[in-house]
């Protein structure tokens, strides 16, 4: 499994992980050293990850308490993460809903 992050005009370094990914694993590798990081380079950035089960455990949910986050939106063949994202920055720039 291959896992980056993608944000602004900034990236983190693409991390090969072996084997099954688990929550510790996820905060551990993925979060500490990369995630968290990049978030301190970009004050006010909203962070926003799929509901797969590492993404989810509570370990992986404490260690974000810190973050601002963007829930990931029920699955709809009519929202895509993207609209959500679009929709949630739409209202913070206080543009009128269709």
């Amino acid at each position: 499994m291959v896992r980056g992050v993608t944000a602004y005009n900034t990236r983190s370094p693409v991390v090969l992980i072996r084997g099954t990914m688990t929550a510790q694993r996820y905060v551990h590798d993925i979060l500490q050293p990369h995630v968290f990081p990049l978030m301190q380079r970009l004050p006010g950035v909203i962070f926003q990850q799929d509901n797969a089960q590492p993404h989810t455990a509570r370990v992986s949910q404490d260690s974000l308490c810190t973050l601002i986050t963007l829930p990931w939106p029920a699955r709809s063949k009519h929202l895509s993460p993207i609209e959500h994202i679009w929709d949630h920055l739409g209202r913070r720039l206080g543009i009128p809903q269709v």
